[in-house]
């Protein structure tokens, strides 16, 4: 499978067209504290090059509010794909699935400062055109508190199916290091995903806790 050009976006597959993402985040509407509770550890046993990006597939129990999904894995996007007030240098996405096939990604914007311990470990294991089992926990780099964006968009990658929930947590507490976004970027210059048409969706803006069981 050859790598996904970013240089040539147009030419990705993309049937669906009208909530697409990522998007820019500054027009938004207030909204209540949300809570996101880890249930269950996200705890990722396989790391993969999946020839855009790291992608550490595992398993986990998350509930957002009153919602309750399943965490399936995690990878990273540089620089950061949404866009807020504050320009962030690297993306998490955790992504999750109801128990009925809903997608929800989970994203943690990450400005630049101290390096992540499991970030380390995430580039230390990776092994090119390869798939490793690994032993890692990654709900430690959820922040305990930010600001939320919630809204309906898409996948940032092919197939770039519709009908996901986006909760995209902009914060300060989780960074990345230089030198670690250097690693990265050699393995993966470039895999952000342009702005895409807001096309009037509401995007809602409010604060964002970490809870606990």
């Amino acid at each position: 499978m050859p790598p996904l050009d970013y240089h040539h976006q147009d030419t990705w597959p993309n049937g669906f067209g009208q909530q697409q993402s990522p998007i820019d985040l500054h027009e938004t509407t207030a909204a209540d504290t949300s809570t996101l509770t880890v249930l269950a550890p996200w705890l990722a046993d396989q790391e993969i090059d999946d020839h855009v990006t790291i992608r550490l597939a595992g398993h986990g129990l998350t509930q957002i509010d009153q919602t309750q999904w399943h965490f399936i894995q995690a990878h990273l996007h540089v620089p950061a794909e949404h866009q807020t007030v504050n320009q962030r240098a690297a993306e998490w996405h955790f992504v999750h699935q109801s128990a009925i096939g809903a997608l929800c990604v989970v994203a943690v914007l990450l400005p630049l400062g101290n390096a992540a311990p499991v970030m380390d470990s995430v580039l230390d294991h990776f092994v090119a055109r390869s798939a490793q089992p690994v032993a890692m926990q990654l709900d430690s780099l959820l922040p305990p508190k930010g600001t939320v964006y919630r809204y309906l968009g898409s996948l940032t990658t092919p197939p770039l199916t519709e009908g996901v929930t986006w909760y995209v947590i902009d914060q300060t507490a989780i960074t990345i290091s230089p030198q670690q976004l250097h690693r990265f970027q050699q393995l993966f210059p470039d895999n952000h995903r342009k702005l895409q048409a807001r096309n009037d969706r509401p995007v809602l803006r409010g604060p964002f806790l970490k809870g606990s069981k």
